[in-house]
């Protein structure tokens, strides 16, 4: 990646291959450069070098509105920080991407979502009005309301509490089950990535070994 030093190389000879359906946690040490990878994947940062396919397609020479159709129609992201819009209520929130895809039951789905995470009564209410917790659940009916085939989740409970962070990972992982999307999530805990069929250990920016769950 670029920066006012020159080139830097975060990671270096990546090898990842992820099977439709699987979850995979990646885990390692902070700087390892598991959030980059992440990012990659994503198509929010751009490879200098190598290849990235998503289903069989390349992605790593597209331009930034193919990449953004890519996010809309098949990646879920979720981040540890919430990324709602602070204006928009919670049906808002997990409906404006999908009306941006152009799904003519935009706001139907968002429901359905909204209350597959326990969030039909708060429908709508707006971030400022929301817990932590329900926050993170209606960040991740945004994510699996299109259906992805992919979901990507970056320390989705770095931000919330022991208790309310379990709550919500297990929600994460029954919607995932549910619905069979394929999974990568990033992870400091180990009983987390014990939850997923491999591990990927990250070091020095390089996928260093795989062990199963």
């Amino acid at each position: 990646m670029p920066s006012a030093a020159g080139p830097v190389n975060i990671l270096r000879g990546v090898d990842l291959d992820i099977r439709q359906g699987e979850a995979v946690a990646l885990v390692g040490s902070s700087g390892s450069g598991k959030t980059s990878l992440l990012m990659l994947l994503a198509g929010l940062e751009h490879a200098s070098a190598g290849s990235i396919k998503l289903a069989g397609r390349e992605i790593t020479g597209l331009n930034e509105d193919a990449l953004a159709r890519l996010r809309r129609e098949s990646i879920g992201i979720v981040f540890q920080a919430f990324h709602l819009i602070p204006t928009m209520t919670a049906l808002e929130n997990v409906s404006v991407p999908l009306e941006l895809a152009g799904r003519p039951d935009a706001a139907m789905r968002a429901r359905e979502a909204l209350a597959a995470v326990g969030l039909a009564h708060r429908l709508t209410h707006r971030p400022g009005q929301l817990s932590g917790g329900e926050q993170q659940r209606v960040a991740l009916a945004r994510a699996f309301a299109p259906e992805p085939s992919l979901l990507l989740a970056d320390e989705p409970t770095g931000n919330l509490d022991q208790e309310t962070g379990a709550t919500i990972m297990d929600l994460l992982f029954a919607m995932r089950a549910r619905t069979g999307t394929t999974l990568l999530l990033i992870t400091h805990d180990p009983v987390l990535a014990e939850r997923c069929d491999r591990q990927a250990h990250m070091a020095d920016g390089q996928v260093r070994a795989f062990s199963a769950a």
